[in-house]
């Protein structure tokens, strides 16, 4: 690796060639098929996860006998009933005001602006998984997260696995038992109900489950919201530094939106910076790439792969594939209006939460809290680069701004 890609790493850099030469879809070194192809892409999701069908509960693998079968499709559709309730108005104004005091309490100070979005994305989502916890657990579940996340952000550099790491197995095992706890109360009554996401399993779904199985639900989500959120969100906070003129329009857009309106309609009633969030998610892809392993064997563009073999799709190539997109390195918010010389070329190309059937159950709610946070950072914020000069992004496990250093300064009120 030259000294430039030690400084700007970019772990699709030696797939590109072979991913055109071979039209997506090409074996790379240690048996990995990788489908960077969209609808070759589409068609192997489907194909794999078409039984999804939850593994056994562990206490009936000991004992050698089948679970009750649960698919996650009945899983998936609970949470994505819980997840309407969380983007009504009452809860998005929750959302809004929990990003806005982690702002507030990093004013001034110097601070990584990449993990400052990464801070303000997760602390405010995590209420709306499993909420009320005590500072004690709320830290164990932030500490789980700063794992996951460290070795997300670690892609480009060998690191042992997690197994031979017995201390960060601590810490995610004790994340564990904070979620196990939490059911048990939740399912016994002990605490009031609450509009999160762990109470439709522990009030609904638990005796199907059983608690291994409950755990590992909630912990799944727990995971996804620990990475790529907040990498969209540090990429959003780049783009409003790198390009001023955008910065201008959403502050025009906002000038004339009444935050009761933003939080009744969503980002109906902010198209301009629906695009922009539309256009970062695209331009910035995260996660960058994910490894399936193969449910049912498969039969992929003429490979096959036997049950357990793994393939590799990327969200982020699709999304940057010339033959789909139009100046596809070109950032334009404004390709997304009808009609833009710059448009969608058609089929399913533009895939920021993944592929159906498991693509990412609070695309919603991901995308208004990038809104929101537009938002924040037009009226109420503002960013200040250390050294905007040296500013740049890698592309990592998600991409990331590099020498993103700097300063959160509060605006000046209005004055119409």
């Amino acid at each position: 690796m030259t000294a430039a890609q030690e400084r700007d790493p970019d772990l699709l850099r030696d797939l590109r060639a072979p991913s055109a030469e071979h039209d997506g879809v090409f074996w790379r070194n240690g048996g990995q098929l990788v489908v960077f192809d969209a609808d070759a892409a589409v068609a192997a999701n489907a194909d794999n996860y078409a039984d999804l069908t939850m593994p056994d509960r562990l206490v009936d693998v000991l004992r050698r006998r089948p679970s009750t079968p649960v698919s996650w499709k009945q899983v998936r559709a609970a949470y994505l009933s819980r997840m309407r309730r969380l983007c009504a108005a009452d809860e998005l104004a929750a959302l809004d005001e929990r990003m806005a005091a982690v702002l507030r309490e990093r004013l001034d100070q110097p601070v990584d602006l990449m993990w400052l979005a990464h801070e303000v994305s997760f602390r405010s989502i995590v209420p709306s998984v499993i909420g009320g916890l005590g500072p004690r657990d709320r830290s164990r579940i932030t500490r789980d997260a700063l794992v996951k996340l460290n070795r997300l952000l670690r892609t480009l550099k060998r690191d042992r696995p997690l197994w031979m790491q017995p201390r960060l197995m601590a810490v995610g095992a004790s994340a564990g038992l904070v979620i196990r706890r939490e059911l048990r109360r939740r399912a016994a009554g002990r605490v009031p109900p609450r509009l999160d996401l762990i109470d439709v399993i522990a009030t609904e779904l638990l005796d199907d489950l059983g608690m291994d199985r409950a755990v590992h639900a909630v912990a799944a989500v727990l995971t996804a919201i620990a990475g790529p959120p907040g990498a969209a969100a540090a990429n959003l906070m780049y783009a409003l530094v790198t390009r001023p003129e955008w910065a201008q329009r959403l502050t025009a857009e906002f000038a004339g939106v009444g935050t009761d309106e933003l939080y009744g309609s969503g980002t109906r009633c902010a198209p301009v910076a629906h695009r922009f969030v539309k256009e970062v998610l695209r331009t910035w892809t995260a996660p960058t790439m994910m490894t399936r392993s193969a449910r049912t064997r498969l039969n992929i563009r003429g490979h096959d792969l036997d049950i357990g073999q793994h393939f590799v799709v990327s969200p982020a190539m699709v999304h940057h594939d010339p033959r789909h997109w139009r100046d596809p390195e070109v950032f334009d918010p404004d390709r997304w209006l009808p009609d833009s010389p710059r448009g969608l070329t058609g089929g399913q190309h533009y895939v920021p939460f993944g592929w159906a059937p498991i693509g990412c159950i609070g695309a919603s709610l991901g995308t208004i809290q990038l809104v929101l946070l537009c938002r924040q950072l037009c009226t109420a914020f503002r960013l200040e680069p250390a050294t905007p000069d040296r500013l740049r992004m890698a592309v990592g496990g998600v991409a990331m701004p590099l020498d993103f250093t700097g300063a959160v300064r509060a605006r000046e009120p209005r004055v119409d």
